[in-house]
Protein backbone atom coordinates (compact mmCIF):
# COMPACT_ATOMS: atom_id res chain seq x y z
CA UNK A 1 0.00 0.00 0.00
CA UNK A 2 1.44 3.62 -1.20
CA UNK A 3 1.51 6.54 1.14
CA UNK A 4 -1.62 8.11 1.69
CA UNK A 5 -1.16 10.98 0.12
CA UNK A 6 1.57 11.55 -2.74
CA UNK A 7 2.75 13.31 -5.95
CA UNK A 8 3.78 11.13 -9.26
CA UNK A 9 4.71 12.64 -12.07
CA UNK A 10 2.41 12.10 -15.08
CA UNK A 11 3.23 9.45 -17.57
CA UNK A 12 2.75 10.57 -21.60
CA UNK A 13 0.59 7.77 -22.08
CA UNK A 14 -1.75 9.33 -19.22
CA UNK A 15 -2.60 12.48 -21.37
CA UNK A 16 -6.81 11.37 -21.67
CA UNK A 17 -7.33 10.34 -18.25
CA UNK A 18 -5.63 13.40 -17.45
CA UNK A 19 -7.63 15.64 -19.76
CA UNK A 20 -10.69 14.33 -18.08
CA UNK A 21 -9.96 14.96 -14.49
CA UNK A 22 -9.08 19.13 -16.06
CA UNK A 23 -12.48 19.23 -17.58
CA UNK A 24 -15.08 18.16 -14.74
CA UNK A 25 -12.43 20.50 -12.37
CA UNK A 26 -12.86 23.32 -15.05
CA UNK A 27 -16.69 22.66 -15.37
CA UNK A 28 -17.14 23.17 -11.61
CA UNK A 29 -15.02 26.06 -11.36
CA UNK A 30 -17.19 27.72 -14.06
CA UNK A 31 -20.17 26.52 -12.50
CA UNK A 32 -19.09 27.78 -8.96
CA UNK A 33 -17.35 30.49 -9.79
CA UNK A 34 -18.56 32.50 -13.24
CA UNK A 35 -21.48 34.03 -14.91
CA UNK A 36 -23.17 34.24 -18.57
CA UNK A 37 -20.96 30.60 -18.83
CA UNK A 38 -17.48 32.36 -18.82
CA UNK A 39 -14.96 30.23 -17.46
CA UNK A 40 -11.50 30.14 -15.84
CA UNK A 41 -8.70 31.37 -18.79
CA UNK A 42 -6.62 27.62 -18.95
CA UNK A 43 -4.51 27.30 -21.87
CA UNK A 44 -5.55 23.35 -23.53
CA UNK A 45 -7.04 21.99 -20.21
CA UNK A 46 -9.65 20.00 -22.39
CA UNK A 47 -6.14 18.98 -24.83
CA UNK A 48 -5.33 15.38 -24.78
CA UNK A 49 -2.02 16.80 -26.63
CA UNK A 50 -1.53 19.81 -24.03
CA UNK A 51 -1.60 17.48 -21.17
CA UNK A 52 1.05 15.21 -23.07
CA UNK A 53 3.11 18.33 -23.60
CA UNK A 54 3.46 19.42 -19.70
CA UNK A 55 5.04 16.30 -18.84
CA UNK A 56 8.31 17.16 -20.97
CA UNK A 57 10.15 17.74 -17.73
CA UNK A 58 8.97 15.23 -15.47
CA UNK A 59 6.98 18.38 -13.19
CA UNK A 60 3.52 17.89 -13.98
CA UNK A 61 2.01 15.60 -11.41
CA UNK A 62 -1.23 13.33 -10.49
CA UNK A 63 -2.16 14.11 -6.96
CA UNK A 64 -2.84 10.31 -5.20
CA UNK A 65 -4.67 10.19 -2.44
CA UNK A 66 -5.56 6.70 -0.93
CA UNK A 67 -3.92 5.05 -4.32
CA UNK A 68 -7.07 7.47 -6.49
CA UNK A 69 -6.24 10.40 -8.49
CA UNK A 70 -7.66 13.33 -7.25
CA UNK A 71 -6.17 16.14 -9.05
CA UNK A 72 -3.34 17.56 -11.02
CA UNK A 73 -0.31 19.81 -10.29
CA UNK A 74 2.05 21.38 -12.78
CA UNK A 75 5.23 23.33 -11.03
CA UNK A 76 7.73 25.21 -13.26
CA UNK A 77 11.29 25.24 -11.45
CA UNK A 78 13.23 28.04 -13.70
CA UNK A 79 15.93 28.21 -11.13
CA UNK A 80 17.87 27.31 -7.76
CA UNK A 81 15.35 28.65 -6.20
CA UNK A 82 12.38 29.93 -7.54
CA UNK A 83 9.73 27.57 -8.29
CA UNK A 84 5.93 28.70 -9.40
CA UNK A 85 2.37 26.64 -9.12
CA UNK A 86 1.25 26.60 -12.44
CA UNK A 87 -1.54 24.35 -11.74
CA UNK A 88 -2.87 22.58 -8.46
CA UNK A 89 -6.80 21.22 -9.02
CA UNK A 90 -8.67 18.73 -6.95
CA UNK A 91 -11.67 16.88 -8.12
CA UNK A 92 -14.53 18.52 -6.89
CA UNK A 93 -15.62 15.53 -4.65
CA UNK A 94 -11.92 15.51 -2.87
CA UNK A 95 -12.63 19.27 -1.88
CA UNK A 96 -12.90 20.73 1.39
CA UNK A 97 -11.23 18.09 3.33
CA UNK A 98 -8.11 19.85 4.33
CA UNK A 99 -6.14 18.06 1.77
CA UNK A 100 -4.74 21.46 -0.47
CA UNK A 101 -3.00 21.99 2.84
CA UNK A 102 -0.94 19.08 2.82
CA UNK A 103 -0.44 18.96 -0.99
CA UNK A 104 1.66 22.43 -0.98
CA UNK A 105 3.58 21.28 1.95
CA UNK A 106 4.36 17.64 -0.17
CA UNK A 107 5.31 19.88 -3.08
CA UNK A 108 7.86 22.14 -0.88
CA UNK A 109 9.56 18.83 0.19
CA UNK A 110 9.70 17.88 -3.51
CA UNK A 111 12.02 20.64 -3.66
CA UNK A 112 13.63 21.55 -1.02
CA UNK A 113 15.80 24.33 -2.52
CA UNK A 114 12.89 26.62 -3.98
CA UNK A 115 13.27 29.57 -0.99
CA UNK A 116 10.89 31.56 -3.35
CA UNK A 117 7.21 30.39 -4.38
CA UNK A 118 4.56 32.03 -7.12
CA UNK A 119 1.02 31.19 -8.11
CA UNK A 120 -1.86 33.25 -9.74
CA UNK A 121 -5.45 32.26 -9.12
CA UNK A 122 -8.42 33.81 -10.45
CA UNK A 123 -9.87 37.28 -8.89
CA UNK A 124 -13.57 35.58 -8.96
CA UNK A 125 -12.79 32.66 -6.42
CA UNK A 126 -12.60 33.76 -2.72
CA UNK A 127 -12.13 30.42 -1.36
CA UNK A 128 -8.88 30.11 -3.49
CA UNK A 129 -7.90 33.47 -2.01
CA UNK A 130 -7.93 32.04 1.41
CA UNK A 131 -6.48 29.11 0.82
CA UNK A 132 -3.48 30.59 -0.71
CA UNK A 133 -3.32 33.04 2.03
CA UNK A 134 -3.78 30.68 5.10
CA UNK A 135 -1.00 28.54 3.78
CA UNK A 136 1.54 31.69 3.94
CA UNK A 137 1.16 33.04 0.17
CA UNK A 138 1.07 37.17 0.11
CA UNK A 139 -0.76 39.07 -2.26
CA UNK A 140 1.70 40.92 -4.30
CA UNK A 141 -0.86 41.89 -7.03
CA UNK A 142 -4.07 41.57 -8.81
CA UNK A 143 -5.72 42.99 -12.18
CA UNK A 144 -9.38 42.08 -13.69
CA UNK A 145 -8.62 38.65 -14.00
CA UNK A 146 -5.97 37.15 -11.84
CA UNK A 147 -4.18 37.89 -8.22
CA UNK A 148 -0.80 36.95 -8.10
CA UNK A 149 0.76 35.32 -4.96
CA UNK A 150 4.24 35.17 -3.28
CA UNK A 151 5.37 32.86 -0.55
CA UNK A 152 9.63 32.54 1.11
CA UNK A 153 9.83 29.90 2.46
CA UNK A 154 13.31 30.85 3.78
CA UNK A 155 13.84 35.03 5.15
CA UNK A 156 16.85 34.71 6.40
CA UNK A 157 19.03 34.46 3.22
CA UNK A 158 21.97 36.69 4.08
CA UNK A 159 24.65 34.15 5.08
CA UNK A 160 23.84 32.38 1.82
CA UNK A 161 26.66 32.94 -0.88
CA UNK A 162 26.46 34.47 -4.20
CA UNK A 163 23.44 36.33 -3.43
CA UNK A 164 23.19 40.13 -5.26
CA UNK A 165 20.31 41.46 -3.19
CA UNK A 166 18.91 45.16 -4.03
CA UNK A 167 21.71 45.94 -6.00
CA UNK A 168 21.45 49.34 -7.88
CA UNK A 169 23.27 48.41 -11.40
CA UNK A 170 21.06 50.81 -13.65
CA UNK A 171 23.41 51.79 -16.45
CA UNK A 172 26.50 49.46 -16.01
CA UNK A 173 27.93 47.71 -18.61
CA UNK A 174 29.07 44.13 -18.45
CA UNK A 175 31.36 42.99 -21.07
CA UNK A 176 32.84 39.31 -21.18
CA UNK A 177 31.62 37.87 -18.11
CA UNK A 178 30.88 34.81 -17.18
CA UNK A 179 27.17 34.61 -15.66
CA UNK A 180 26.59 30.75 -16.95
CA UNK A 181 23.99 28.91 -14.42
CA UNK A 182 23.09 32.41 -12.74
CA UNK A 183 19.12 32.89 -11.39
CA UNK A 184 17.74 36.22 -12.27
CA UNK A 185 14.20 36.82 -10.21
CA UNK A 186 11.99 40.10 -9.41
CA UNK A 187 15.07 41.92 -11.29
CA UNK A 188 14.35 45.01 -13.55
CA UNK A 189 16.04 44.60 -16.91
CA UNK A 190 13.99 46.98 -18.97
CA UNK A 191 16.18 48.53 -22.07
CA UNK A 192 19.01 46.09 -21.59
CA UNK A 193 20.73 45.54 -24.34
CA UNK A 194 22.40 42.09 -25.06
CA UNK A 195 24.77 41.77 -28.18
CA UNK A 196 27.30 38.68 -29.27
CA UNK A 197 25.55 36.49 -26.66
CA UNK A 198 24.91 32.43 -25.58
CA UNK A 199 21.87 32.56 -24.49
CA UNK A 200 20.78 28.85 -25.15
CA UNK A 201 19.13 26.70 -22.90
CA UNK A 202 17.76 29.94 -21.25
CA UNK A 203 14.18 29.32 -19.53
CA UNK A 204 12.02 32.58 -19.42
CA UNK A 205 9.24 32.34 -17.41
CA UNK A 206 6.29 35.20 -16.51
CA UNK A 207 8.60 37.45 -18.05
CA UNK A 208 7.77 40.99 -19.80
CA UNK A 209 9.64 40.78 -22.54
CA UNK A 210 7.16 43.10 -25.04
CA UNK A 211 9.32 45.04 -27.83
CA UNK A 212 12.38 42.94 -27.34
CA UNK A 213 14.70 42.28 -29.70
CA UNK A 214 16.85 39.29 -30.41
CA UNK A 215 19.18 39.08 -33.13
CA UNK A 216 22.69 37.44 -34.09
CA UNK A 217 22.07 35.29 -30.77
CA UNK A 218 22.11 31.51 -29.95
CA UNK A 219 18.69 30.75 -28.17
CA UNK A 220 19.11 27.03 -28.64
CA UNK A 221 16.99 24.86 -26.53
CA UNK A 222 15.85 27.82 -24.43
CA UNK A 223 12.03 28.40 -23.42
CA UNK A 224 9.87 31.10 -23.36
CA UNK A 225 6.53 30.45 -20.90
CA UNK A 226 3.80 32.36 -19.95
CA UNK A 227 5.11 35.52 -21.03
CA UNK A 228 4.44 39.29 -22.65
CA UNK A 229 6.01 39.07 -26.22
CA UNK A 230 3.71 41.57 -27.40
CA UNK A 231 5.68 43.31 -30.35
CA UNK A 232 8.73 41.23 -30.37
CA UNK A 233 11.31 40.93 -33.29
CA UNK A 234 12.97 38.14 -33.67
CA UNK A 235 15.11 37.77 -36.48
CA UNK A 236 18.41 35.76 -38.25
CA UNK A 237 17.79 33.37 -35.40
CA UNK A 238 18.05 29.61 -35.68
CA UNK A 239 14.44 28.22 -35.09
CA UNK A 240 15.14 24.50 -36.19
CA UNK A 241 13.01 21.80 -34.37
CA UNK A 242 11.66 24.68 -32.35
CA UNK A 243 8.03 23.82 -30.89
CA UNK A 244 5.47 26.86 -30.93
CA UNK A 245 2.04 26.21 -29.74
CA UNK A 246 -0.80 27.65 -27.67
CA UNK A 247 0.21 31.50 -29.11
CA UNK A 248 -2.62 33.68 -28.48
CA UNK A 249 -3.75 37.00 -30.50
CA UNK A 250 -5.04 40.26 -28.27
CA UNK A 251 -8.05 39.80 -31.26
CA UNK A 252 -9.46 43.24 -29.73
CA UNK A 253 -7.07 45.00 -31.08
CA UNK A 254 -7.05 45.63 -34.98
CA UNK A 255 -2.83 45.35 -35.07
CA UNK A 256 -3.33 41.93 -33.35
CA UNK A 257 -1.09 39.76 -35.70
CA UNK A 258 1.96 37.74 -36.27
CA UNK A 259 4.54 38.49 -39.47
CA UNK A 260 7.02 36.04 -40.68
CA UNK A 261 8.94 37.55 -43.72
CA UNK A 262 11.75 35.66 -45.64
CA UNK A 263 11.53 33.05 -43.04
CA UNK A 264 13.03 29.22 -43.82
CA UNK A 265 9.65 27.04 -42.55
CA UNK A 266 10.15 23.97 -44.92
CA UNK A 267 9.23 20.91 -43.91
CA UNK A 268 7.58 22.59 -40.66
CA UNK A 269 3.57 21.72 -39.16
CA UNK A 270 0.94 23.93 -38.30
CA UNK A 271 -1.46 21.77 -36.33
CA UNK A 272 -4.85 22.38 -34.60
CA UNK A 273 -4.33 26.28 -35.28
CA UNK A 274 -6.73 29.22 -36.03
CA UNK A 275 -5.35 30.45 -39.38
CA UNK A 276 -8.86 32.94 -39.93
CA UNK A 277 -7.70 35.39 -42.43
CA UNK A 278 -4.26 34.37 -42.64
CA UNK A 279 -2.51 35.76 -45.62
CA UNK A 280 0.30 33.68 -47.30
CA UNK A 281 1.97 35.78 -50.17
CA UNK A 282 5.25 34.76 -52.51
CA UNK A 283 6.25 32.03 -51.12
CA UNK A 284 7.67 28.81 -52.20
CA UNK A 285 5.04 26.24 -51.67
CA UNK A 286 6.53 22.96 -53.30
CA UNK A 287 5.65 20.48 -51.11
CA UNK A 288 3.14 22.12 -48.89
CA UNK A 289 0.02 20.42 -48.28
CA UNK A 290 -3.47 21.62 -46.22
CA UNK A 291 -4.98 18.19 -44.73
CA UNK A 292 -3.16 16.20 -46.97
CA UNK A 293 -4.27 18.32 -50.23
CA UNK A 294 -1.03 19.43 -52.34
CA UNK A 295 -0.76 22.92 -52.43
CA UNK A 296 0.33 23.34 -55.48
CA UNK A 297 -2.16 21.07 -56.97
CA UNK A 298 -4.97 23.09 -55.01
CA UNK A 299 -3.51 26.33 -57.30
CA UNK A 300 -3.27 24.68 -60.71
CA UNK A 301 -7.51 23.76 -59.79
CA UNK A 302 -7.96 27.35 -58.70
CA UNK A 303 -6.17 28.62 -61.94
CA UNK A 304 -8.39 26.42 -64.17
CA UNK A 305 -11.40 27.43 -62.44
CA UNK A 306 -10.75 30.88 -62.83
CA UNK A 307 -9.93 30.37 -66.88
CA UNK A 308 -13.16 28.68 -67.10
CA UNK A 309 -15.08 31.93 -65.75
Amino acid sequence: MGEELRLEPIAMDEGEKIRDIMVQVIEDEAIRWFKNGDRPYIPGFNSIDMQKYHTWDNKYYKIIYHENIIGVTLISYTGREHGRIDRLYILPKYQDMGLGSKILKVIEELFPKVNIWSLDTIEESSRNHHFYESNGYKLIGKDTGERYYRKITKKDIGELENYWIGKDLINNNFRQCNLKNSDFYDSNMSNSKFSNMNLCKNIYANSNLNNSRFTNTNMSSSIFGDSNMTKVEICHVSLSNAYIHDINLDIDKIDSSITMERCELSNSKIIDSNLENLSIENCNIKGMSINGINGEELMEVYKKYKVKE
